[in-house]
């Protein structure tokens, strides 16, 4: 059962990894400006959160995660097949938002099924997502300087459509062992609403991943703009997932051997730094060496983040829990910070200025951290 669920953390994560790196600098060639790249993946972000929170509730009142994921899976990749034909920012934008209504619930409801099904050994299943992330960082660069770095290659939907499909086809054989008995009733989920910790734990995860925004959407597109291979780009996401893998099978030990807080602390102050360094980064070399900081960013941050939920979240709420934070997190902190970053990239005229402004913004988490003493202990 652990071995599927990394199987399909592998196949959606290689997905991202082609996504997230090489998807900016594809629209680059489309000719799309860099509002135009921010608006159409906003489009996908405002349908991806409320869609999380509908997932997230059908799996607590199906009591079984894993039937809502394969359905969500087949709906993406139906969805997902028009990208590689879409080429204006309205055809693009519509099939993200389309798409959106179906991947927006498969993140919170694979993490929901293995939480349930896998306990303590949860990162060391979710890592197998960091390692398809790296092949595709990595492979679909080098494939793409092979191709002569085309403008608008191909080569880019298509391999992200042939991760669709593993994942969608993996989704398939996951069995009912997955359900939970317990199906609570919808207003046990808005009551989850009414945690001022759980509330703030949101809070704080949102603004750091609205930090991650320039990293995520303008990495690819910073690069090329310095004239530098597509190589880079992924030997860049590669390592710094890498580190991300190392701090994921780090963290159990590190939780025992200090708090919660302490950890989110570490997360965003070495996230801070990373961005204000790479702002002013010259060089292949320290563009991608600045991406070991990746470990803290999204390793350590991720581990306190399911930590903090587990603790927070009833086991019988735990899909619509994940929804919640998919939504708010992923999805409305991801939208406020890629039309942002969009946005900046045209006023600034470059990607350099949008890291210090994620530094200067990663200073709120930090705040916001104080009250954050009931996550200490669990629920």
């Amino acid at each position: 059962m652990l071995a599927r669920l990394g199987l399909f953390y592998g196949f959606y994560y290689a997905g991202v990894g082609v996504f997230q790196s090489y998807f900016a600098p594809y629209l680059r060639g489309l000719g799309f400006s860099g509002e135009q790249i921010g608006v159409v993946m906003f489009a996908q972000q405002a349908v991806a959160a409320p869609a999380a929170l509908l997932w997230g509730a059908a799996a607590d009142r199906m009591g079984a995660p894993s039937r809502a994921l394969s359905i969500a899976a087949s709906g993406a990749l139906v969805a997902l097949s028009g990208l590689p034909l879409a080429r204006s920012p309205a055809q693009v934008g519509l099939v993200l938002a389309l798409s959106a209504a179906f991947t927006g619930g498969l993140v919170p409801l694979v993490d929901a099924a293995t939480v349930h099904a896998a306990g303590p050994q949860y990162a060391r299943t979710r890592l197998w997502g960091s390692v398809g992330f790296v092949v595709t960082a990595q492979a679909i660069g080098v494939l793409l300087a092979v191709r002569g770095e085309r403008r608008a290659d191909l080569a880019m939907p298509v391999a992200y459509l042939a991760c669709v499909v593993g994942y969608a086809a993996v989704a398939q054989g996951f069995p009912r062992a997955l359900a939970h008995p317990e199906r609570p009733h919808w207003r046990d989920a808005i009551a989850l609403l009414r945690s001022p910790m759980l509330l703030l734990l949101f809070a704080l995860c949102a603004v750091h991943w609205a930090a991650l925004s320039p990293y995520h959407l303008m990495f690819g597109v910073l690069v090329r703009d310095a004239g530098l291979s597509s190589t880079v780009t992924g030997a860049g996401f590669a390592l710094g997932v890498l580190a991300e893998v190392g701090a994921l099978l780090a963290f159990p030990a590190l939780l025992e051997r200090s708090s919660l807080r302490l950890l989110f602390a570490a997360a965003f102050v070495g996230s801070a730094v990373r961005w204000a360094l790479l702002a002013r980064a010259q060089g292949v070399a320290a563009l991608v060496l600045l991406q070991l900081l990746h470990g803290l960013s999204f390793g350590i941050w991720w581990g306190c983040a399911v930590e903090g939920m587990q603790r927070a979240v009833p086991a019988s709420l735990r899909a619509t829990g994940q929804a919640l934070f998919s939504a708010i997190v992923f999805g409305a902190g991801n939208a406020a910070g890629l039309a942002l970053a969009g946005a900046g990239y045209d006023r600034f005229g470059g990607a350099r200025p949008l890291y210090l402004w994620a530094a200067a913004a990663e200073l709120l988490p930090l705040a916001l951290l104080l009250p954050l003493t009931g996550l200490e202990r669990r629920a």
